[in-house]
């Protein structure tokens, strides 16, 4: 056997001793005592002890300390020692003939001491090989229960003494406190795995201070989790801030980069529970604030729990549910909106849950559990099926051959079988593969992304066509989007909602369909609600439309009549190549080219298409506006036009259409009018006075006559726009300027 390997044994490794000693004299004679049975470190002075303590603190056995050092005082080697977790383990016995001296030592936390001058090298001997076995013994006990990194307890003693601490504080309030930093893993990500263990080092630290301070315990539970388990308190924040550490590249604590720690509080805690249910509940709470820009802290209370055991009957329910098909799938019509009239090309499936005791279960709520529990995949099987099946259905009593898209989520892509499961689907049913579209979320491609590409690749190449679900809500590049395999892509329906807000800004949307365009892909909107958006959204060039404005989510039974109904052809989604040229302009033709607001024909087809009974129309005139184009000029008329567009738009809510009809006379359609909300409308010709009777910074005051019908008025002579415009004209024969009513 060599040497190398016959040392490379614990049992023949000397322990390592670090003598700290000035005097030449006395380091050689303890170097003698100790020299047969340990390895002697020297330093002659604290600075170089605390090197090479900084240095070789993993391998040190012992601390020698003489308290009388020519630089730095051994009190202060020692305190510098023990207020570091890393180093605090180390055992010090402090050299001394101070007598004085042993209780200030022994309070920094010295272990033991050997007079000087030295006593005979037995007993020398004798200390030290007890003082190194005792810190041997605590270290394992140590390594046992304590975290190596942070130095808190480890979850299974942190349970232990959080029991020990009810059995003798029966009567105390007490928290269970739950703390997760945020995006770790970026930070190992960004920085190394040095600088990820630092911040959770000085968390810990944080945690630990904060205990001492107010009494309770602390651990690390794993990874980047910490519990808490102390007196109840209510000052959350603060305790927050108090364990936040902020960082930088090097490493300080002076930088605007905040760690943000997330915390749930299982506030006075019930202790008929076990400890570890408490703490369930109080991570319970932190995850429900996770991903909230609004909060980090969560409390556990009564909804949450009421929402804890509702998501646990729901899981424990599932089986049975796909067994008794208490899972029932509804479908949303898509229609072509590129004809005159609008084409049923196909349709979506959406799942709803029909419990036997709660009731109808909101996908919202169940999708997000079976997501978190493993049970989303045989879910999505399970609502493919049932979709395959009634797409049979239909094209057997009916004669009709609709198809349907299904969500296949990230989860399901990771599946190595899906493939083979959307064959034996489809083959089992007797349909061809382009009988079932996928819808995959943008995200999807995002996470792993060449893995689900080459999956997604593969359905696609077998005939299954693709669809971007969600797409805006992700983070795809525009060079990733020119290489992912999808055969439409499908506007997240937040966009549409943002697009048609009060402002009505439709730009980004407008320019995400002309991206879809540039890939030659078909456009899909979803959550359309309004005529005005199906209008607004076919002049932009969307080729297929899903919302409530044709029909909300149905069961089958209903959506059949439907589609009866609505005699669905074959969709005739383009498979590539651009929009005819004529239909690049529809959006300037209905747009006014000054203000943007829809122009006089748009104002015909949405006026049209209004429910005639619950609008109210307003047309309003510029007042002086020939003045101003003829003393100031057309571009400081237009100015003012600009101006009171923008007031206009601001002032009107979202469900109003605002138009432009001539040069200097502006309509609005305000929509879903009833006889208690007449004074709606007052207050918004209110609003956009008091706005106008300002001057802008390159326009002056101005005001507005505005003649007002109602679908209720009295004797009538024409319609609600004619007649509101008849108002106008008497307003503007009497001479006056405001408002008046038909």
């Amino acid at each position: 056997m060599s040497e190398n390997s016959s040392r490379f044994r614990p049992s023949v490794e000397k322990r390592r001793i670090l003598l700290v000693e000035d005097e030449f004299i006395n380091q050689e004679i303890l170097g003698m005592y100790l020299r047969d049975d340990y390895e002697v470190v020297p330093a002659t002075t604290g600075t170089e002890a605390l090197n090479i303590i900084h240095d070789q603190f993993d391998t040190l056995s012992l601390i020698l300390l003489d308290l009388n050092l020519p630089d730095i005082h051994g009190l202060d080697v020692l305190r510098e020692v023990k207020s570091d977790n890393r180093y605090a383990r180390l055992p010090v016995i402090v050299m001394t003939a101070d007598g004085e001296a042993e209780v200030e030592c022994l309070t920094l936390g010295a272990i033991d001491f050997i007079p000087k001058p030295y006593p005979r090298q037995e007993v020398v001997l004798a200390r030290v090989l007890r003082t190194v076995e005792l810190s041997e013994d605590r270290d394992i006990l140590r390594w046992t229960e304590r975290d190596q990194l942070t130095g808190l307890y480890n979850k299974d003693f942190f349970y232990r003494y959080a029991v020990s601490l009810d059995a003798h504080h029966k009567d105390s309030s007490t928290d269970a406190i739950f703390m997760n930093i945020d995006h770790f893993h970026t930070i190992n990500d960004r920085y190394g795995k040095s600088c990820g263990d630092d911040v959770l080092r000085r968390v810990g630290e944080k945690a630990l201070e904060m205990v001492q301070e107010t009494g309770g315990i602390a651990c690390r539970s794993e990874a980047d989790t910490f519990l808490i388990y102390c007196p109840h308190r209510d000052d959350y924040d603060s305790m927050q801030e108090q364990v936040s550490v902020y960082m930088n590249e090097a490493g300080t604590e002076h930088s605007e980069n905040r760690i943000r720690v997330r915390m749930g509080v299982y506030s006075g805690a019930d202790k008929s529970l076990d400890i570890e249910r408490r703490f369930d509940r109080a991570k319970f709470a932190a995850d429900n604030v996770k991903g909230s820009f609004t909060g980090s802290i969560g409390i556990y209370d009564d909804s949450m729990h009421d929402k804890e055991m509702l998501e646990a009957q729901l899981v424990e329910d599932f089986p049975r549910a796909i067994r008794e098909k208490q899972f029932e799938v509804y479908y949303q019509p898509k229609f072509d909106v590129r004809p005159d009239k609008p084409v049923l090309s196909s349709a979506e499936a959406l799942v709803r849950w029909n419990h036997p005791q709660l009731g109808t279960v909101s996908p919202g709520v169940f999708i997000p559990l079976f997501e978190k529990n493993g049970l989303l995949l045989p879910l999505d099987s399970y609502v493919w099926s049932q979709a395959a099946s009634q797409i049979r259905d239909w094209k057997d009593r009916l004669g009709i051959s609709l198809p349907v898209s299904v969500n296949v989520s990230r989860i399901d892509l990771y599946e190595p079988k899906l493939v083979e499961l959307f064959q034996d689907i489809t083959s089992g049913n007797g349909l061809d593969h382009r009988d079932l579209l996928l819808e995959i979320t943008e995200s999807a491609y995002t996470e792993d992304s060449e893995q689900i590409v080459e999956k997604v690749r593969q359905l696609r190449k077998i005939g299954f066509r693709i669809e971007m679900d969600d797409f805006g809500s992700g983070y795809s590049s525009l060079n990733m989007l020119s290489t992912l395999p999808i055969d439409a892509l499908k506007l997240d329906m937040y966009f549409i909602r943002n697009a048609f807000k009060e402002r009505k800004d439709t730009r980004l949307l407008e320019a995400m369909i002309q991206l879809a365009e540039s890939f030659e892909v078909p456009t899909i909107a979803e959550g359309v609600e309004t005529a005005e958006q199906v209008f607004t959204l076919k002049s932009m060039g969307c080729d297929i439309i899903q919302g409530y404005y044709f029909s909300r989510p149905i069961p089958a039974a209903e959506f059949e009549k439907f589609m009866l109904e609505n005699k669905p052809e074959a969709p005739k989604l383009r498979a590539a190549g651009k929009k005819p040229h004529s239909d690049r302009f529809t959006y300037n033709a209905l747009h006014d080219s000054l203000t943007g607001l829809y122009n006089y024909s748009a104002f015909d087809i949405l006026f049209h298409d209004s429910d005639h009974d619950h609008i109210a129309v307003l047309i309003a005139q510029i007042d002086g506006y020939d003045a101003f184009r003829r003393e100031k000029g057309r571009g400081y008329a237009d100015n003012v036009i600009l101006r009171v567009a923008d007031v206009l738009r601001n002032s009107f809510r979202s469900v109003d259409h605002i138009c432009r009809l001539r040069e200097d006379e502006f309509a609005v359609i305000m929509t879903r009018v009833t006889d208690e909300e007449k004074a709606l409308v007052s207050s918004k010709i209110e609003q956009v006075s008091r706005a106008l009777s300002e001057a802008g910074e390159d326009t002056p005051a101005v005001s507005l006559s505005v003649g007002v019908a109602f679908p209720d008025r009295k004797n009538p002579v024409g319609n609600v726009f004619e007649d509101a415009d008849a108002a106008l004209c008497r307003l503007k024969e009497t001479g006056k300027t405001g408002c008046l009513v038909f």
